[in-house]
């Protein structure tokens, strides 16, 4: 058995959901797993190496998009989100950088720049790589520079016009901006934000492109790492929200650590900098060990399970997932390291009501953060 001291994190940071359990479980729509599949449980596919194939998808804007405070930020999560449900894809830019979970590392993001800094090169960058989807999160240094906050929607619909002038066919994924915690920085933020939709609908109602996502309400101030970035945990939320809005389906997260819903057993709940809500469970070491989730679903049907989970055993480690009395099925993790999150996909088929979820120990060892639900709706061909 493993040591319960080898890995103590540092700070314990604030345990908060992604967003409202009954966004999800109180949705109502159920996600139609693949005909021929297994209507209980689906394993899915660990990520792999660089990619430079498939659809191509273009991370755009400042250092949260670069991924300051945490390499890669929430173009990590992201990718692993892809690469659960089987897409192939290819993130461009001229920048590269992140860890060796990101599969693909290039992007477009540039520390400091504001908007019509990014304006005054974004035609050439999208030309130069033909993105089939742009993401884009843009105008915190505008904010943080006060750098004439009042005009920036309109230096906004510039940008945007720009792009889908050089890439009329691409669709732009436009974000409003994560919250800010200085107060006066967060006022002219509202401000922009609440001018993003308005920008997003005039140009959308000329037939182009661009689609709006509410990033804002996927993070609070408490996953923020230093008032402005957010911490990794908070990178993982964003690319939740990015992940929704590329699936057409609301993606919730239930942490490890929320007894609401979540207890352990025989295992512990250890602080962790790079947990989502900053507690991780771990220690799932014995032959009696697990971490149970009680879910309440609000039909009976198939929905979508993403788990985060971290693994520094140098192989594929398992977990034995049971579904209420359904047979015990494996869910395998990638090792990255301790600290470094994998998604694995797994189709989970739920009945009305309370439905227990348990993870018990498999084969070496493994820690989960939280567990992601989503619905699927109409695909898009974004990804």
């Amino acid at each position: 058995m493993r040591s319960r001291h080898l890995r103590s994190p540092g700070a314990l940071l604030a345990a908060l959901c992604l967003l409202a359990v009954t966004l999800l479980l109180g949705a109502g729509q159920a996600y139609a797993a693949p005909a021929g599949a297994d209507q209980r449980v689906r394993l899915g596919t660990p990520s792999g190496g660089e990619s430079d194939a498939g659809v191509r998808i273009m991370p755009l804007g400042d250092s949260i998009t670069d991924g300051f405070n945490v390499p890669g930020g929430y173009r990590s999560d992201l990718w692993q989100y892809l690469v659960a449900d089987g897409h192939t894809d290819d993130f461009v830019g001229s920048q590269s950088n992140g860890p060796a979970r990101l599969g693909d590392h290039d992007h477009e993001g540039h520390p400091g720049w504001r908007i019509d800094e990014i304006d005054a090169h974004a035609a050439d960058w999208v030309r130069a790589t033909s993105p089939r989807t742009v993401l884009l999160h843009i105008g915190t240094n505008d904010m943080v520079q006060n750098h004439d906050p009042a005009g920036a929607p309109a230096r906004l619909s510039t940008l945007l016009t720009h792009i889908t002038d050089a890439a009329p066919t691409a669709d732009v994924l436009v974000s409003d901006l994560v919250p800010l915690a200085d107060p006066v920085l967060e006022s002219r933020a509202a401000q922009y934000n609440a001018a993003v939709p308005g920008v997003v609908s005039a140009l959308a109602a000329q037939g182009r492109h661009v689609h709006f996502v509410a990033m804002h309400s996927a993070l609070t101030t408490a996953d923020l790492a230093d008032g402005v970035h957010p911490t990794a945990g908070g990178y993982s939320k964003m690319a939740a929200r990015w992940y929704s809005a590329l699936v057409s389906s609301p993606v919730t997260r239930w942490e490890a650590e929320n007894s609401a819903y979540a207890s352990v057993h025989d295992a512990d709940l250890l602080s962790s900098p790079t947990a989502s809500g900053g507690v991780k469970a771990g220690h799932i070491d014995n032959a009696d060990s697990y971490l149970q989730y009680v879910i309440t679903a609000p039909y009976t049907g198939a929905y979508r399970m993403y788990v985060r989970a971290g693994n520094g055993m140098g192989s594929t480690c398992t977990h034995l997932l049971t579904v209420d009395d359904a047979p015990a099925v494996t869910v395998a993790y990638p090792s990255y390291g301790w600290e470094e999150w994998s998604m694995t996909g797994v189709d989970v088929h739920l009945r009305q009501g309370a439905n227990t979820l348990r993870f018990a120990k498999g084969t070496c060892y493994a820690e989960i953060d939280a567990i992601d639900f989503a619905t699927l709706g109409a695909p898009t061909p974004w990804i």
